[in-house]
This record gives C-alpha cells, structure tokens and sequence, in this order.
C-alpha cells in the first residue's frame, strides 16, 4: 500500500487529527504558510498506484477545508514552496522531458512558467525578488543559477566544474 496520511498533533490538547484521511492515496510534503494558516501538500490518489499524478493541494487549518489546486493541470508538483506573502505557491513541475519552475497564484489560481529550456532544476529557493536553483543539463553538472521570476533570465552563481569545461 502507498496510502499515506498528513497528521496534525496539539500540543496543549494531545489530540491527533488525520488531514488526508478521506484519500486512500500518497499524501505527502506537508509545508505550512508563513501566517500559519495554510498547509500546502502533495497528494496522489490512487492507492498503490506509484505513478499517479502528484497533485497540489492545501488544507485550510482553521476551517478543515482542502482544495485541489491543480485539477486543470495536467503535470505533475514537487518541491512546494511559499512565497513571503503567502499569495502564491512555487514549484517544480516536468514538461517536454525537463523540470522547470512554476509559480500558481493562490487568488487567481493562474500558473505560470518562470523557467524554459532544455535543463532541469532539482531544487530552488526564495531570495527576496530573485530565486537561487540548482540546475543541470546534459552539458553540465549541477550549478547555482539566480533567476529573475519576471522574465525568467538566470546567471549562474557556481561554477564548480569550470576546469573541466575549460579543457
């Protein structure tokens, strides 16, 4: 079985609550908003079914509410992240046999697609405006890139294997 379950535990209370006891799927990555108000999670649905879609969700802690935030899109979600204002999610997501970084506005549920290219990003971070990600492509190992979410440019940030490059 891959069904898997998202837990909250109250401190003062002791009492243990099941988020994600309605999907018999994988529940998974749970990241909770900066305000504290939201839990951000991946979920697939089928149970044993490894290959399902990863799905983004999030849970409304006060209410108990959760929402499918991308039943319209057909990729899958990895690496979860908030931003500051907690107004939109980022992650990774494949496409044409590369990953790329995806920002979904919570209000609009718009998503879109900051990086394009032939590469992938294995994993990335917030940093004020910018986001620092870790890319690789068959050219070239893992490197450090800073991304500028507006118009997606990078500038490589490391250069770990120049040397090898170089000759």
């Amino acid at each position: 079985s891959t069904n898997s379950d998202i837990f909250l535990y109250n401190i003062e209370t002791k009492e243990t609550k099941n988020i994600t006891d309605k999907n018999k799927g994988y529940d998974k990555y749970p990241s909770y908003s900066n305000d504290g108000k939201y839990i951000a999670y991946e979920s697939m649905e089928t149970d044993g079914y490894e290959s399902d879609k990863n799905r983004l969700f999030i849970y409304n802690v006060v209410t108990g509410e959760r929402e499918y935030l991308t039943k319209d899109f057909d990729q899958n979600v990895s690496s979860l992240t908030w931003s500051d204002d907690d107004k939109d999610l980022y992650f990774i997501s494949g496409i044409h046999a590369t990953y790329q970084i995806y920002k979904m506005n919570l209000e609009t549920k718009e998503i879109q697609q900051i990086t394009k290219g032939h590469h992938n990003y294995q994993s990335f971070a917030l940093a004020g405006e910018k986001l620092i990600g870790k890319k690789m492509k068959h050219s070239m190992a893992s490197e450090l890139f800073m991304i500028n979410e507006s118009d997606g440019t990078e500038k490589q940030l490391s250069f770990v294997n120049k040397h090898v490059y170089d000759h």
